[in-house]
């Protein structure tokens, strides 16, 4: 141990002299400022101060930190951190534990201790029970000074180890003690770990490579809590004991609850039946990068601020704030009323990514410090900073120790309005019950506050804490189930459920609570709850769960009840068979159907007519077909049955390559085709018809979108549309269909009416059914690709429209679905991409427009497209090659392989097919193969496949990168991204 110590009488000075005296850092793009020109260009609301409660060489690579008891800041200085992408350390362990401690009261450091060094790469870290808990991938360690004198007792000892380092942004960190007493952190997506004790075989490890985990200290039980989400490095709790995480790339907002899937930035979720995640609660967006993340529960802020949650963002640099306002089950992530920025920095080197709320109220957040937003590589090796936000100037309260209060007083902190003595009073209470020195009494004073207190958070806190001390039970938890406050309810739900052992009686009032609880936070705490409950006893509360009518749109609840079903709908016919027949959510009836067809099982369905039947179709007979549009048959659009020129300001579709096949391409904003009236293509009220066609899904524009129609501007009309989340639906005169989600690429989509009944089907498979009729015998168009009197067009391909005037049965809709797109050939692609192109392309990239360009918005571009599968600086996606400035600058190179990337393709990316057992088709890049799986790169992330589901494996001519990407840009768009890419 070492101690540097500042005498108190000169603080401030001896602080600014060794500033003054640190070596400006080299290779730095922006002009290196002192922590006082920092504070000078900082732009906060009025009558918040902002200090520097610690910088260079005092804090230095700051990674991730924490108050102790006695109000000190313990912080991780990761000196290891050499670049973004590396699996090897190239240096011996050279990170270090410090504890910085404002001895005066004035807000800043002025005293230095290194509690630990020689740690090998420690990103994130947490006092408690006996030590210090600390990442330091592979391993987590536990590093005991159980006589709190700041002299580690012993060498770190491993907790777990397998965790991963294949991106160090994105392995263990931002540590944080649950409510519920567990060790919280997050993990990153491009990071792929698999967490157990020392020595574990494969089959007691637990695989993560995106999402929240917990650690329990005392049992040493570690598990996923939830999936997903893209590399979160924020988390806190809310005073309802909700978990809120912050993300980058994707959008930065996500309520996360216990087995709950999240959206992911790149790959596939582990479990295939997943179906559908669930996304953001944000409504707006930031750029980019978010890191840490705390909620504002203090009063030292002006109330507008409090109860809301601070985040820092890289990218802007400064600090945002969000409101969370409640919505059904969950939560909506909104900018509050007063401006969702809260302090900006001004300087391109400020990259905050971790935070804290003090003992004395303040927001502190540190800053790694460097012009590398990304971390690349290390431009700073010895910078970093501790801000202080305070409302006014506000001193430090120094002297503190809460471990020499006694019972009684921490007791009282759970009324304190500074949620940071809350958490460290439970958090000493609880070590204060194993070491059996609780008294009875500070039971009774817990127990008062449960049951008297007005304040349902206030009564969470004493729920939470008699938990942790043992003065609950299952008996005693058992009332609290009839609570008036709904959180009290859930959270009874929430602990009853921990050992994963429910009381057969408490399951009885679970499915009492399932049909009749008007809260929809307690229903969702029983769909969590069930995953936790033995697969035959989940039964009658995943019943009762699916009757609610009203639970079909909320924001959580359709996916969280299917993912406590998914296991059971292949294992037991007849109980399927009643979920089927009681839900009211269609989603779920959906992925019932799915599941039991994956498994090998008959979907089941609800009692209906039975409608075409799925017999086997070796081919489709072309009796009844009235339309086949397919682009080979066109020269101009004059040439084919029926068809307009297109009229006022709307232009017709182009002719290009997609995915590798020729489609008419759309691009969102004013194209379509239209086929002039024709009796053959009007229905009457009770005719058959099918419609079936491919689609390519580049992307959607908000509500429902036209992909085929007929008459929409009139009552009578028939077609098929897409959504902004990828649903497609049916559209008829008295009812609408709505089907399963897809995503980007090509699907087949069929809808047919028989009589009275009406079907879609996506890929071959049977996605919804309704009732109604559909009577398009008016004299309007057939429109293609848009409903132009509603100014709905779509983004993406369309390729073989058949309108037939019978109802297809589901074996030839199947056969259908089987017949891929004809592949373009290389020359019809190269046709597209004529001379003129060419030019167009190195006019606009010239030198002199170049210099124009708004880079800011170059990187917005790049965010919201190459992006996801490229990387520039080490910040995107890993599914395609780094972009390198020299080679982006390199006109001869870029525009061929941006115009036809399949023109030549790499080895390394080379697009596969893989039909697999079950009878998916997986499209991918094959980044990785062992002798028992694939890793795969796709357009929609990375993901893992085993070779024992698959069936057969084709090699296609054509990469992983979508054709015309500069074509469905504006000129503004490439001439920015393009100048972006270069700097």
């Amino acid at each position: 141990m070492s101690t540097r110590l500042i005498p108190q009488a000169l603080p401030i000075c001896l602080l600014l002299l060794s500033l003054a005296h640190a070596e400006p850092p080299k290779e730095a793009a922006f002009k290196y400022l002192s922590p006082d020109e920092a504070i000078a260009k900082m732009k906060s609301p009025e009558g918040f101060v902002v200090n520097a409660f610690a910088a260079e060489p005092d804090c230095q690579q700051p990674f991730a930190f924490t108050f102790d008891e006695r109000g000190r800041i313990w912080l991780c200085e990761n000196l290891n951190y050499e670049t973004r992408r590396s699996d090897l350390y190239n240096l011996g362990p050279q990170g270090r534990i410090v504890i910085l401690t404002d001895t005066d009261g004035d807000g800043e450091m002025d005293e230095r201790k290194v509690f630990k060094d020689k740690i090998m790469f420690p990103t994130g870290i947490a006092l408690g029970h006996g030590g210090v808990w600390v990442g330091s991938p592979p391993n987590l360690l536990f590093i005991p000074d159980r006589n709190r004198d700041d002299i580690p007792d012993a060498e770190p000892e491993i907790k777990l180890d397998g965790w991963g380092r294949q991106d160090r942004h994105e392995t263990l960190n931002s540590f944080l003690w649950g409510p519920d007493g567990w060790l919280y952190g997050t993990h990153g997506v491009f990071t792929h770990s698999n967490v157990g004790k020392p020595g574990a075989p494969d089959s007691e490890r637990q695989k993560i490579n995106a999402g929240v985990w917990r650690y329990h200290p005392l049992n040493e039980k570690f598990e996923v809590f939830a999936y997903g989400t893209s590399n979160p490095w924020g988390l806190d709790f809310d005073e309802n004991g909700q978990a809120f995480v912050t993300a980058c790339v994707i959008p930065h907002m996500f309520h996360i609850i216990q087995g709950g899937r999240y959206h992911r930035q790149a790959g596939r979720h582990f479990n295939p039946y997943v179906y559908d995640d669930i996304k953001t609660i944000a409504d707006h967006r930031h750029p980019s990068a978010h890191g840490g993340a705390r909620f504002y529960l203090a009063d030292q802020f002006p109330e507008k601020y409090r109860k809301k949650l601070f985040m820092c963002n890289i990218h802007m640099h400064g600090v945002l704030v969000d409101e969370i306002k409640r919505k059904g089950s969950g939560y909506v992530a909104s900018d509050p009323k007063f401006g969702g920025t809260f302090s900006m920095s001004n300087d391109p080197q400020w990259l905050g990514f971790n935070m804290e709320i003090g003992p004395d109220g303040s927001l502190y957040a540190i800053d790694w410090h460097d012009s590398d937003i990304c971390g690349r590589k290390v431009l700073h090796r010895k910078t970093g900073r501790i801000w202080r936000y305070s409302w006014g100037k506000q001193s430090f309260p120094v002297g503190m120790d809460l471990t020499k209060l006694p019972d009684e007083e921490l007791v009282e902190m759970h009324l304190h309005p500074n949620e940071w003595y809350v958490r460290q009073s439970r958090r000493l209470l609880q070590e204060r019950a194993l070491a059996g020195e609780i008294k009875p009494a500070t039971l009774g004073g817990l127990r008062r506050i449960l049951d008297e207190h007005e304040d349902p958070a206030r009564r969470l806190r004493a729920l939470w804490t008699l938990q942790l001390v043992g003065g609950l039970g299952d008996v005693m938890l058992a009332p609290l189930l009839n609570a008036k406050a709904e959180y009290i309810r859930a959270w009874a739900i929430q602990l009853i459920a921990e050992d994963r052992r429910v009381p057969d009686a408490v399951l009885e009032k679970w499915a009492v609570m399932a049909r009749e609880d008007k809260s929809a936070v307690v229903r969702l705490f029983l769909a969590s709850a069930m995953q936790r409950v033995d697969h035959a006893k989940r039964w009658d509360v995943l019943t009762a769960l699916v009757g609610h009518v009203e639970d079909k749109s909320d924001h959580n609840l359709p996916l969280l009840i299917w993912y406590a079903l998914e296991p059971l709908v292949v294992i037991d016919e007849d109980r399927t068979a009643e979920i089927v027949a009681a839900c009211k959510i269609p989603k779920v009836s959906e992925y019932i159907a799915r599941r039991r067809k994956a498994g090998g099982k008959a979907a089941a369905v609800k009692p209906r007519p039975k409608g075409p039947k799925a017999k086997p179709a070796k081919s489709v007979s072309a009796k009844g077909l009235v339309l086949h549009l397919k682009p080979e048959d066109i020269g101009s659009s004059e040439e084919w049955g029926g068809a307009s020129q297109p009229k006022k300001a709307f232009r017709p579709a182009v002719v290009a390559s997609l995915g590798g096949r020729r489609a008419f391409k759309f691009d969102g904003a004013d194209d379509r085709l239209e086929i002039a009236h024709r009796e053959d293509l009007a229905f009457g009220k009770n005719d058959a018809y099918s419609l079936a066609t491919w689609v390519y899904i580049e992307g959607t524009g908000r509500g429902w979108t036209a992909l085929v129609n007929k008459s929409r501007a009139k009552s009578d009309w028939y077609g098929v549309w897409i959504n902004e989340e990828g649903h497609w639906l049916m559209g008829g005169q008295k009812s609408n269909v709505e089907g399963t989600r897809v995503t980007r690429g090509w699907h087949h989509v069929c809808i047919t009416q028989d009589k009275s009944e009406r079907f879609l089907f996506v890929d071959g498979h049977l996605a919804a059914y309704g009732a109604g009729s559909v009577a398009a015998d008016g004299e309007g168009a057939l429109w293609i690709g848009g409903a132009p009197s509603v100014e709905e067009f779509f983004n993406g391909g369309i390729n073989e429209v058949r309108i037939y005037r019978r109802a297809l049965s589901a074996g030839e809709v199947s056969h259908l679905s089987d017949q891929p797109v004809g592949l373009a050939s290389q020359g019809a692609r190269a046709e597209e991409n004529t001379p003129e192109l060419f030019a167009h392309y190195r006019e606009l990239l010239s030198e002199e427009n170049l210099s124009g360009a708004d880079l800011e918005h170059g990187h917005l571009v790049f965010s919201n497209s190459c992006g996801r599968c490229h990387s520039v600086n080490g910040e995107g996606g890993l599914s395609g090659p780094a972009l390198n400035p020299s080679e982006v600058a390199d006109l001869d190179y870029l525009l061929p392989h941006v115009l036809d990337p399949d023109g030549e393709i790499d080895e390394s990316y080379r697009y596969f097919k893989f039909e697999l057992t079950d009878e998916r088709v997986v499209l991918g890049v094959i980044a990785e193969e062992t002798a028992e799986s694939y890793t795969l790169d796709s357009n929609v992330g990375r993901f893992d496949l085993n070779k024992a589901d698959v069936a057969h494996v084709d090699v296609l001519p054509y990469s992983l990168m979508p054709d015309a990407v500069f074509q469905t840009m504006t000129d503004r768009e490439v001439r920015d991204l393009v100048a972006f890419l270069r700097k």
